[in-house]
């Protein structure tokens, strides 16, 4: 008998097989494979990303802090706050033009008095006994006004030259003596933009210095660094309004300081610092 043709049936019936098999495998791998890099079975990876404390993760992460609402000053408004910041004294102070920044956390009992030197003059009274006189009560008021609640402390203080005492007895700031002068030079410090939200506001301005003997407009307070020649007007209103709009049309060339505001309410903002941009 010839077992030869059932031999070789039966090779090509295990090769078949073997081939299915294999195709099988292959096909298998191919879809464990898809589904791995696919994210759907043995990723432990994939699992992380959609486990829900990290998706809510990624949602915050992708919120943005909402922006605040900005709020609108007019002019005056800022004038006021700005003015706050007048040390007294004859010409530009150097406390303001020649310092490049503050922080007003960082100031004395007696440099916060000192940087809002122009208010607290315009409270000066005569004595009998004593040329110059301040309430204590208009001294505190009127630092807590500019820098915030409890910021008040007792303290002796300068304005121009003139050095002022506590009399603890009668509540009132005194001095004996006063001092006269005459200013060569006069500073002008005038707004050119500002942004406000209720917690903050910054004000900018730009500055210019105007020197007598030389009838020249400096960009500093040493007068080191000269700009124009300026032509005077026969009113110191005249010259004061001359030199703010030369402000406004040269402020490029200004220099230029940023005043900084805080609030908490939206309504009462402090004076924080400032920085000179020389």
């Amino acid at each position: 008998m010839d077992y030869s043709n059932g031999i070789e049936t039966k090779k090509k019936g295990n090769g078949i097989t073997i081939l299915i098999i294999l195709l099988v495998i292959i096909i298998l791998g191919l879809s464990c494979y898809i589904c791995y890099d696919k994210g759907i079975i043995f990723n432990k990876k994939a699992k992380e990303t959609s486990s829900p404390n990290t998706t809510e993760k990624k949602k915050e992460e992708k919120q943005e802090e909402p922006k605040e609402e900005s709020v609108t000053f007019s002019e005056s408004e800022l004038e006021k706050y700005v003015n706050y910041i007048s040390p007294f004294s004859y010409g530009p102070s150097k406390l303001i033009y020649d310092t490049n920044e503050v922080v007003a956390a960082n100031l004395s009992a007696s440099d916060k008095i000192n940087y809002i030197g122009r208010i607290l003059a315009s409270k000066i009274t005569d004595t009998p006994d004593y040329k110059f006189m301040i309430s204590e009560n208009d001294v505190k008021s009127t630092v807590e006004e500019v820098y915030g609640p409890n910021t008040y402390q007792e303290t002796t203080f300068n304005l121009g030259c003139n050095d002022y005492h506590l009399n603890k007895s009668d509540g009132n700031y005194y001095s004996e003596s006063g001092c006269g002068g005459t200013a060569t030079r006069t500073d002008y410090n005038e707004i050119i933009d500002y942004k406000a939200t209720k917690s903050k506001l910054e004000i900018t301005t730009a500055y210019a210095i105007l020197d007598g003997p030389t009838s020249k407009i400096y960009k500093d307070y040493n007068v080191s660094i000269p700009l124009d020649n300026f032509v005077y007007e026969k009113s110191p209103a005249g010259n004061e309004a001359k030199m703010k709009e030369y402000i406004k049309n040269n402020k490029n060339k200004l220099s230029t300081i940023v005043y900084t505001f805080e609030s908490t309410n939206g309504r009462n903002y402090y004076f924080k610092g400032f920085k000179n941009n020389k």
